[in-house]
């Protein structure tokens, strides 16, 4: 799913608003990420309850926990259910309630400068693969969209009160699919510059080389395609078919080759995506 923020509200997902959100400072841009966990009633998943919450709508009667919680005003601009589900409740460019008091550098009241993300889950149960993607892809996003530059867990801005999101929660993970998915979307990038630079200098080709050609055993099949030929037909494919499968992607070199294979060519801004395809790999 193609991720896109209109407006402060994530496309494509199930939008439900909250009455529990203000305006923020003027004077406070968004500049922090903070992640939670939630389960209601506790430990249990799956139900509408946490929806019912944030919406003001919980009823005590349901369950005896509900009881103590159920008057709470409190919201978050995100919820990440277990299947991978995303739930967004306050537009981004609104102040959540979702921090309380809390402290970050320093700094007071982070539901001012912050955006908040419900993972369900609790501080004894693994969060799941598809929550993990889910929250990467909108971390990455997020970060794109606004000013983020530091990720807190709710118990790093509230150690005296809070513990989400837990022990249980793979920091390391995540930052390494952050890592992977940042460079596979820088690749993609630099990818589509050199495809319409390839366009704009005529060599682009509309029929792929004949079969026998994709055979070669050479670096570079230099002895049954041109350079260009094997960028558009072999690497180009290959490296957005191993993005798309979330394999780990290899350090190659590509720059002194094309060089001196397009030195009689008015090739020069080719050449400098090239060297910076080289540089993010």
């Amino acid at each position: 799913m193609s991720l896109k923020i209109v407006n402060g509200w994530l496309q494509g997902i199930k939008q439900v608003v909250s009455p529990f959100y203000n305006e923020r400072p003027i004077n406070k841009p968004i500049s922090l990420l903070v992640i939670h966990n939630i389960s209601l009633p506790p430990n249990e998943y799956g139900g509408p309850y946490v929806e019912q919450l944030f919406t003001g709508r919980l009823d005590p009667n349901q369950h005896p926990y509900f009881a103590s919680i159920h008057q709470l005003e409190v919201s978050s601009h995100l919820f990440i259910r277990r299947d991978g589900e995303i739930i967004q409740f306050v537009p981004f460019d609104k102040r959540a309630w979702h921090a309380g008091k809390s402290v970050f550098e320093g700094k007071e009241n982070c539901n001012d400068f912050s955006i908040g993300i419900e993972m369900e889950g609790c501080d004894s149960d693994n969060f799941t693969e598809q929550q993990y993607q889910q929250l990467a892809n909108i971390t990455l996003l997020l970060q794109q969209t606004y000013a983020i530059k530091d990720i807190a867990g709710h118990s790093d801005i509230a150690p005296n009160r809070k513990t989400d999101p837990g022990p249980c929660f793979d920091w390391q993970y995540y930052q390494n699919l952050l890592a992977q998915k940042s460079q596979a979307d820088m690749l993609l990038k630099q990818l589509e510059k050199i495809i319409i630079e390839l366009q704009k200098i005529d060599l682009w080709q509309t029929t792929p080389p004949n079969p026998d050609a994709f055979l070669s055993q050479e670096p570079f099949a230099i002895d049954t395609m041109q350079a260009h030929e094997w960028l558009q037909w072999v690497f180009i494919p290959r490296i957005q078919a191993m993005i798309d499968a979330k394999a780990n992607l290899p350090k190659f070199a590509l720059h002194p080759y094309f060089e001196e294979a397009l030195k009689e060519q008015n090739a020069n801004h080719l050449l400098n995506l090239i060297k910076q395809l080289d540089d993010l790999s």
